[in-house]
């Protein structure tokens, strides 16, 4: 009889020794960070043993990794209920939520793991975290400063502060945490990312743009935009700016400048108030040159981690061709703009507003929504419009009672190294005119980026459309070049 047990319980053991050494398998390749291997390794315990909680939580954490947010908490959804106090899954699956956009259920859940381990310095930086995430910088900074107080090297928590100050404008304070945390991890990627990005900041910048368009209807515009921005203290940002274009047609041609400066400057948490003042003239090589005051005024606020709105207005004058430049219009804009990202990988973008173009009105709007498809991919679609109050005036610009595109767009982007690649494209149909027949809309671009440091970077531009927006022609078609260059000091 006893020779019978021990052979029944030759296959039990053989299973349980079987699965031992695929969990070990798979955690040695966790560990060296092979995870396309431990993850086949905790996928085939998975497959033995639907409950076993460690090959879950693996899983779920990889799959957070790769972006698969959605299969990453339903993971943790099964874990909850197999391990409902277990600190260490609570805070990952925290972590996930915030991630995923859901800060209310992510806060609950680091509120939760804090009672059963009060001091926990990851659920103390994760709940800090996603307090900044969803807007509340007063008190994400608070938080912050109570878990320094209990772990003043924890170089994790020295980051969030960073950030956090970072975002509420500033960064001379920020530097100090920032500069804390690469003492404490000299290693650590994102102490290192912060800290250059709260340099660049502060750092002096020249930034330089040339651009060169061409169109169908002959028209030429050369636009050259340089400016030096510094640090003027207390999160103020000041701005010297010019500008200088040459526009030419087959029967004219002329230049416009611009100089001036903007002031940056934080006013409270998240909101962000900036003004300018400027010089614009206006000199065809046919008439005497032509000055006005170019003032600007904006704001922008800062409504959660990816979710921020500004508007802005603007005046100078309307020099888009070489025969606008003799007629000496003016035009004054209020542009609104809103991005946010209502769930994982969606981002939308809506923006409009009037302006006024020496007495006709012009009404604008813009949204976009596009989807992370696959790293670097987005793909999603566009509509645009405008129309104007007194359509076709006569008085040498583009000025339809309606003008639509409606169109679907693709965006890749993919880094290595200091080098970057961008393009976009899209296809959709437009309209000129209420009441005409459609037409086919399309747009194709690329860019080229050398980059170094935190924000210094050389990129090289192009593009080309068919988009009316700015004649009616029926077979219009455009092209861009641009060089722009960034510089750090």
């Amino acid at each position: 009889m006893g020779g019978k047990v021990r052979l029944a319980l030759i296959p039990v053991l053989l299973v349980i020794a079987t699965g031992a050494q695929a969990q070990g398998d798979a955690e040695d390749a966790f560990r060296r960070g092979d995870y396309r291997a431990a993850r086949a390794g905790y996928e085939s315990m998975l497959a033995r043993d639907s409950n076993n909680v460690r090959a879950l939580y693996r899983l779920a954490i990889m799959d957070s990794w790769d972006g698969a947010l959605d299969r990453s908490l339903a993971r943790f959804a099964r874990l909850r209920r197999l391990e409902p106090r277990d600190p260490d899954i609570m805070v990952a699956h925290a972590r996930v939520l915030a991630w995923a956009g859901k800060q209310g259920a992510a806060l609950a859940l680091y509120d939760s793991a804090l009672v059963i381990a009060p001091r926990r310095a990851d659920a103390l930086a994760g709940r800090a975290r996603t307090v900044a995430w969803s807007g509340d910088l007063d008190r994400a900074e608070r938080l912050w400063r109570e878990a320094l107080a209990i772990y003043p090297d924890d170089p994790e928590i020295a980051v969030g502060m960073a950030q956090t100050l970072l975002w509420r404008g500033q960064p001379a304070l920020a530097e100090s945490y920032a500069a804390r945390a690469r003492r404490l991890a000299p290693e650590d990627k994102s102490a290192r990312d912060v800290l250059d990005l709260i340099r660049a900041a502060l750092a002096p910048e020249i930034a330089s743009r040339a651009d060169y368009l061409h169109d169908s209807d002959r028209n030429g515009l050369f636009t050259h935009q340089a400016s030096y921005s510094a640090s003027l203290g207390a999160g103020v940002r000041g701005t010297l700016f010019g500008s200088w274009r040459r526009a030419t047609d087959p029967l004219r041609a002329g230049g416009s400048y611009s100089a001036g400066a903007r002031i940056a400057a934080p006013l409270g948490g998240s909101v962000v108030a900036r003004a300018g003042l400027g010089a614009h003239i206006m000199a065809p090589d046919s008439a005497g040159p032509h000055t006005t005051i170019a003032p600007e005024l904006g704001m922008g606020v800062r409504l959660g981690r990816a979710t921020a709105f500004s508007a802005a207005w603007r005046r100078s004058f309307f020099d888009e061709t070489a025969l606008l430049l003799r007629r000496r219009l003016t035009i004054s804009s209020l542009d609104f703009d809103l991005e946010l990202s209502p769930a994982p990988r969606v981002s939308v973008s809506l923006g409009g507003g009037p302006a006024w173009v020496s007495g006709n009105r012009r009404i604008a709007g813009v949204g976009a929504i596009m989807i992370a498809a696959a790293p670097g991919l987005e793909i999603g679609g566009l509509a645009r419009g405008f129309g104007y109050e007194q359509p076709n005036p006569g008085l040498g610009y583009f000025a339809p009672d309606f003008f639509g595109v409606v169109e679907g767009r693709a965006r890749y982007g993919h880094r290595w190294g200091p080098w970057g690649v961008r393009a976009d494209g899209g296809l959709g149909a437009q309209q000129v005119g209420k009441g005409s027949s459609k037409q086919t809309a399309w747009h194709a671009g690329l860019a080229l980026t050398r980059a170094w440091h935190a924000t210094n970077e050389v990129t090289l531009s192009g593009s080309l459309t068919n988009s009316a927006a700015s004649s009616a022609t029926g077979a219009y078609r455009s092209w861009t070049v641009g060089l722009q260059w960034r510089q750090a000091l």
